[in-house]
């Protein structure tokens, strides 16, 4: 025999109805069923309200009743058919007993617990007759009320079963009902309710149907339990919090347990014990998709070599910690406090105590904390007199617990949790784990549940390393980065890796979609958007995304972006960027965000500051790292400057080389930044921070190619024209060192503490001097390369080669995260 059960979702209209009669004829084939079944969904929501404002003597309630009347009276309508028979009257019956009980209920001006037992008792009443009334068109089935048979306690609203009187009594009506109705017929039982033994209608708690089923089973041995649903299964997570939850196949009863009991959805949470009992199978299906296999839960474990099944949490507790002096050593504190929290009937869900006895911390539903206190500062009113204890209350608090038969006897399962949770920076306020194994739990902050059921969820289940950026500034750099992003997609997928962006923005407008932006309409997307750019805006949204492995991407110019940074590393962002401003900003700036992103355990990657695409940050890194000592950098640092001195040989005018550059697209807009040497100081100061030193944009000195005159107001094309006239200083520089068999190069310098920048003679024959186009040449010299100094060369300008250098900052920080 099996048992189905079926939830308010699988019931919420007509043709829902008429699904779940498909599925219990198809099974009823095959071997005989009994149906269970929940109200229509909302409906005992409805009849709740309606009950309260029935007690506030408010006549509103009759215009819930009528909704509820019409509601069902709809569905015999569709379901059985227009004319009168008896699944009309039956309803009409059951709809005037509730009228009457609501109206009892308005003119006592109370609703006590009974009454609203008896109340919501209606919606699962109605639905089994109306779903028997509709199977019987089909098939001969018959309406059972599991009052004549569930025996309870008087615990209104959370009452307990009495299985000693339950199982033999649903065995002896089941057997009169197939005596009445024929060996064929499909009882359709009535899920939520009992009774006591002088008949007091009872409930067996919110969600309690998925309970019914496993009572029915219970007493009639059934062979397997399937509770149906709106959901394809038990899932690895919420997939409203973690969208990349998967259907689980298989679990045990005591994984199963641990789930439901810590919050997770598809199961009530007293469901399992008495199908554990009789060792009956319980398989969730999705009524929606039938051929989905679902989940069984059973005695057998799934082997799959996963060390956790699943993770869930729990919200709405509050932490209390019983402390102080006068634990240490007594005898029987633990009891009286649990037992002081018992008479109160405060369920206690999570216990931690240190071994040093100085503390016993344990959690407890936020509704229940005001009891549990007053209870403690009762109980131990003497210790708590004389200071020797005290009670310490944390609110807004979850329970975040990690589930799995494979857990048991693996090392290392709790440091990958607290790893997980450590480096998104989410603090533990206290740790449970049981002697069996299977379940770690600890207690967390409740607005970060969330990121943490994430972060844990991707450390144990998922197999690819998830990266979402927020681009800021899609010029030519960016736009090269989006561009790259979007050809290596499948290659990344390949290794593992998924880049999403979920955020752009440029200097007017953003948009975000926590989904993925589509990269290849994201320039249409982002001119329709209607959001008005403004960085800390920015952050804000994308820390509502509550992402666990994010990075902003600035590929902007100047602090706009870098005055924002705060902001996005407590969106628990790393940072990625070509922009130089943030490691030139000021020392005490620069230091407290260095402090900061290391607080937050965030990177910090910068490689295209210095370079562009060439390997300059990253082996000034090794070599720091692998214990060389720096003892000199030089170098061409600036692609621009390097094409105007490469080009000029002294025939064109160095004005008329400057603005063709600048037409080209090879400088800064305002020209003057890459002339004035401002931007090799920069990379210098980056360079000289980088190696240890305590220096300012203030401390380099710099030999300006841009005459002091000329240096004041905004830029304009004017600038060019009145460069013009300095030409001849500088075709007498270039002869000058031609004659003595040198070219010209700017250069910066790094020694001894000091930087400097300026424009410098070299041999033909140096390194320097061999620089083509845009290259950059930077020579490391250290203590073991002395004799012949590491150079790098290459191109160091140009969107493509720049955006290179940010995408191999990308891989860098995905190699870096957790895999």
């Amino acid at each position: 025999m099996k048992i189905q059960k079926f939830g308010g979702s699988s019931l919420s209209t007509p043709a829902t109805i008429r699904q779940v009669g498909n599925i219990v004829l198809d099974a009823h084939r095959r071997e005989p069923v009994v149906a269970v079944v929940s109200a229509f969904q909302g409906v005992t929501n409805q009849l709740i309200e309606a009950a309260r404002i029935a007690e506030r003597a408010d006549v509103k309630y009759r215009r819930a009743l009528n909704d509820i009347a019409r509601r069902h009276r709809a569905a015999v309508s569709q379901l059985v058919g227009t004319g009168q028979n008896r699944t009309r009257v039956h309803v009409d019956a059951l709809l005037a007993e509730l009228a009457s009980t609501l109206e009892g209920v308005h003119l006592l001006r109370h609703c006590p617990l009974r009454a609203l037992d008896m109340t919501a008792s209606f919606g699962e009443r109605l639905s089994a007759v109306i779903v028997a009334g509709y199977l019987n068109r089909r098939h001969p089935a018959a309406f059972v009320d599991a009052r004549d048979f569930v025996v309870t306690d008087d615990q209104f609203t959370h009452a307990n079963v009495n299985f000693k009187k339950t199982n033999p009594r649903g065995r002896r009506l089941f057997k009169r009902v197939t005596r009445a109705h024929g060996n064929g017929v499909v009882p359709v039982v009535t899920g939520f309710i009992g009774a006591t033994e002088d008949g007091q209608t009872t409930t067996i708690g919110r969600n309690g149907s998925d309970y019914s089923a496993a009572i029915v089973g219970a007493a009639l041995g059934a062979s397997v339990i399937e509770i149906w649903t709106d959901v394809d299964g038990v899932l690895s997570a919420d997939p409203r919090v973690v969208p990349s939850a998967f259907v689980l196949p298989q679990m045990t009863y005591e994984e199963a347990m641990e789930l439901s009991y810590f919050g997770a959805k598809v199961l009530h949470s007293a469901t399992i014990a008495p199908a554990v009992a009789k060792r009956i199978p319980i398989l969730i299906k999705n009524t929606f998709k039938p051929d989905a296999p679902g989940t069984l839960i059973s005695t057998a474990a799934d082997d799959d070599g996963r060390m956790a099944k699943g993770i869930t949490s729990v919200g709405d507790l509050s932490l209390l910690t019983l402390r102080g002096p006068g634990m240490v050593g007594v005898p029987g504190v633990a009891e009286r406090l649990f037992r002081a929290l018992a008479a109160r009937r405060v369920s206690v869900v999570l216990i931690s105590q240190a071994s040093s006895e100085h503390t016993i911390c344990f959690g407890v539903r936020t509704a229940d904390a005001d009891r549990a206190v007053a209870a403690i500062n009762e109980d131990f009113r003497f210790e708590v007199h004389e200071q020797l204890m005290r009670v310490d209350r944390k609110e807004d608090q979850a329970i975040l617990a990690v589930v799995g038969e494979g857990m048991k006897g693996r090392p290392g399962v709790a440091g990958k949790v607290f790893d997980s949770l450590g480096r998104q920076n989410i603090n533990i306020s206290a740790i449970a784990q049981g002697a069996s194994e299977r379940n770690i739990s600890c207690v967390i902050d409740a607005p970060q549940q969330g990121r943490a059921l994430n972060a844990i969820h991707q450390a144990f289940f998922e197999t690819r390393t998830k990266l979402a950026l927020a681009f800021v500034g899609v010029g030519n750099v960016g736009s090269a980065v989006l561009r790259q992003l979007h050809q290596q997609r499948e290659y990344l997928l390949s290794r593992g890796f998924d880049v999403t962006v979920v955020g752009l923005a440029n200097s007017t407008r953003y948009l975000a979609d926590a989904n993925g932006v589509n990269l290849a309409s994201w320039k249409e997307l982002l001119r329709e958007s209607s959001h008005r750019m403004e960085p800390t805006t920015l952050a804000k949204r994308i820390a509502a995304m509550e992402l666990t492995n994010g990075a902003l991407v600035d590929c902007t110019v100047g602090p706009a972006v870098v005055d924002a940074y705060p902001a996005f590393i407590d969106a628990n962002l790393h940072i990625i960027t070509p922009n130089k401003w943030a490691n030139a900003l000021p020392w005490n700036r620069y230091t407290a965000l260095m402090a900061l992103l290391e607080r937050r355990k965030k990177h910090f990657l910068f490689e295209a500051n210095v370079g562009a695409g060439l390997p300059i940050v990253s082996t000034l890194r090794d070599l720091i790292a692998s214990g060389d000592e720096i003892v000199r950098i030089d170098g061409i640092l600036s692609g621009t400057l390097s094409y105007l001195f490469n080009t000029f040989e002294g025939e064109t005018a160095f004005s008329t080389l400057v603005a063709e550059a600048h037409r080209n697209g090879f400088t800064e807009p305002d020209p003057r930044e890459d002339l004035s040497g401002n931007d090799v100081a920069r990379k210098l100061l980056i360079l000289a921070r980088m190696i240890g030193l305590k220096m300012d944009l203030k401390d380099v000195e710099v030999d300006s190619l841009v005459p002091a005159p000329l240096t004041r107001g905004a830029y304009s094309d004017r600038f060019l024209t009145a460069y013009a006239a300095y030409d001849k200083q500088m075709a007498k520089r270039f002869a000058a060192a031609a004659a003595r068999g040198n070219v010209l190069r700017y250069v910066g310098t790094l020694e001894n503490g000091r930087a400097r920048a300026g424009l410098k003679e070299f041999p033909r024959n140096h390194p320097v001097a061999s620089a083509k186009g845009s290259d950059n040449v930077i020579a490391f010299t250290t203590k073991r390369y002395s004799r012949t100094p590491l150079v790098v060369q290459g191109p160091g300008a140009g969107a493509d080669v720049t955006a290179m250098g940010v995408f191999s900052d990308i891989l860098k920080l995905l190699h870096y995260l957790p895999r």
